[in-house]
């Protein structure tokens, strides 16, 4: 494979590729942050903060590394929506970065820079990347795990074993998906003649057992916890197989959707009529048999997929294309491939140019898809979030004396949005399940930090909890807020238990006792407090 040369030629291609990463990030940024009134709808990301903090091997549905990473991310900057946009697109751009290196392997400073352009146009780089997750966080993880994988390849050091194999366990406490890439790596190193012979010496053995290594804590957690990411993991789904069939052509269906814009790249570096410069070509496609780097990317770039959907069905689990975000890193590289030599070498700036223009445009247009969804009610999207967390901080302060970590509970989007957003800085129970979360919840330390339940109506999720929990005593609060359509409005529950420094009896076992606090409308609801 050609590796690049440092010429004048490629040092001036890699501070535009450098320009362009920077770019982007500050274009995502803006967009998200200007055309989004919430997070995303579905709370992931508060959510990924509210583990987080908590520094656990594991929570009830994930394992930890990305809610780590939030959290890492947080102690720096700002709990504010612009900074977990900042931080989305840093992990965006990082993936960029890595794909870049990657690329390398594979062509000059010209090919690498439209491998890079190519991925920018891409949704898991961009629309999809915005929404920090399990999914998206895998992207960057994914791309210097099969880096790494090139250089074990190409210099045998047993310092890149360890780095793979320290890869390879931040990838599974990521998202067990990352098995499908371990299991594609592991498939071509086992039958490449040229792979083998690395895969059984000490390199292989120094991979291994620095990946247990990683893993170990959260495998004793897993043991500890009755494996219950994995038990969540198995439920996704109705368990059938025509279930796991439709899921599975919606999921090969998304990889060729999302494709799209980056092949649209290809055919602008064609040219039209007589500017038109040569067809597609397959040669370089066709010419990755001949290496083993050429043949580990073609792995990297379809096995994942095959392996994910063998498993989907081995399990009757219900793919979703989210879970595809990290596999077009070597689609990216592919797509490129197919540009003739001419092609590139005269029309790559016109390939630059477009994506400028693409990142322009996303910024330009942010406010507008602002506005034309601020009525979108679909989940919680156009919720008044950080609204509702400043009327909660202010009824924290009068009646719960504005102590820090009290624990939040109730209905799961609010509760997580409170450890987010609140000045307080309070805990999660996860799952609103004291069995879920007794690593960090006993009864002395619920009593000493207070309790807050908090729902949106109706509130059977806070009934859920106090059936749970009896705690001393509890302020209950009710309050509206308008919606960002200027019309809804937005209903709210909360009740509060102050921090009780006094007793030492465990507060876990005793009736709850409600006093009512009507802030201007009727509290009802009052079979939710035990007499």
């Amino acid at each position: 494979m050609f590796q690049g040369k440092a010429t004048s030629d490629s040092r001036r291609e890699t501070a535009v590729l450098i320009g362009l990463i920077v770019l982007f990030v500050i274009a995502l940024t803006l967009h998200a942050d200007w055309s989004r009134n919430n997070l995303d709808r579905y709370g992931d990301m508060v959510e990924n903060y509210a583990w987080g903090v908590l520094w656990q091997w594991g929570y009830y549905k994930h394992p930890p590394f990305f809610g780590w990473l939030t959290a890492a991310w947080f102690e720096i900057f700002p709990r504010r929506d612009w900074a977990y946009f900042l931080f989305s697109s840093l992990n965006a751009g990082l993936a960029l970065f890595v794909l870049w290196r990657i690329a390398a392997r594979y062509g000059d400073a010209k090919f690498r820079l439209l491998a890079v352009l190519c991925a920018m146009v891409l949704p898991s780089f961009t629309f999809l990347a915005i929404k920090y997750n399990a999914n998206s966080a895998m992207t960057p993880i994914w791309g210097a795990l099969f880096l790494f994988y090139l250089r074990g390849i190409e210099r045998q050091r047993l310092v890149d074993a360890a780095i793979l194999g320290l890869l390879a366990g931040i990838a599974m406490l990521t998202k067990y998906h990352s098995a499908a890439l371990l299991m594609a790596l592991l498939l071509h190193a086992l039958f490449d003649r040229e792979i083998r012979p690395i895969l059984l010496s000490t390199f292989g053995l120094v991979v291994l057992g620095t990946f247990l290594a990683v893993i170990a804590g959260h495998v004793v957690w897993l043991a500890n916890n009755e494996f219950l990411p994995i038990v969540y993991a198995s439920e996704q789904g109705d368990g059938s197989v025509a279930d796991a069939a439709s899921s599975t052509a919606r999921f090969v269906v998304s990889l060729v959707v999302y494709s799209l814009p980056a092949l649209l790249i290809v055919f602008l570096m064609r040219g039209m009529g007589r500017h038109r410069r040569g067809s597609i070509s397959f040669i370089s496609l066709q010419n990755l048999w001949s290496s083993a780097e050429g043949r580990a990317l073609l792995a990297f770039a379809f096995l994942p997929t095959v392996v994910t959907i063998f498993l989907g069905f081995a399990v009757d689990a219900e793919l979703s294309a989210v879970w595809a975000l990290p596999f077009f890193t070597p689609l990216a590289i592919l797509i490129a491939l197919l540009v003739p030599r001419t092609a590139l070498e005269s029309r790559v700036h016109l390939s630059t140019i477009a994506v400028v223009i693409f990142l322009a445009v996303i910024v330009v247009t942010a406010p507008l898809i602002k506005y034309l969804t601020r009525d979108e009610n679909h989940a919680h999207f156009a919720a008044p979030t950080e609204q509702m967390i400043a009327k909660l901080d202010a009824l924290w302060l009068q009646y719960g004396g504005g102590s820090l970590h009290p624990y939040v509970a109730g209905d799961v989007f609010s509760a997580n949005a409170a450890a987010f957003y609140s000045a307080y800085k309070p805990r999660i129970i996860e799952g609103n399940s004291v069995e879920y979360s007794k690593a960090y919840l006993s009864a002395e330390k619920l009593r000493q930090r207070g309790l807050i339940l908090v729902c949106m109506e109706p509130d059977a999720p806070c009934s859920d909890v106090i059936n749970l929990v009896g705690i001393d005593r509890a302020t209950r609060a009710s309050f509206d807020l308008p919606g960002y359509d200027g019309q809804s409005q937005w209903h709210f529950t909360v009740w509060m238990v102050p921090p009780q420094r006094g007793s030492r009896e465990a507060a876990l076992d005793r009736p709850l006792r409600c006093e009512e606090v009507e802030n201007g409308r009727d509290a009802g609801a009052d079979h939710l407090c035990p007499p």
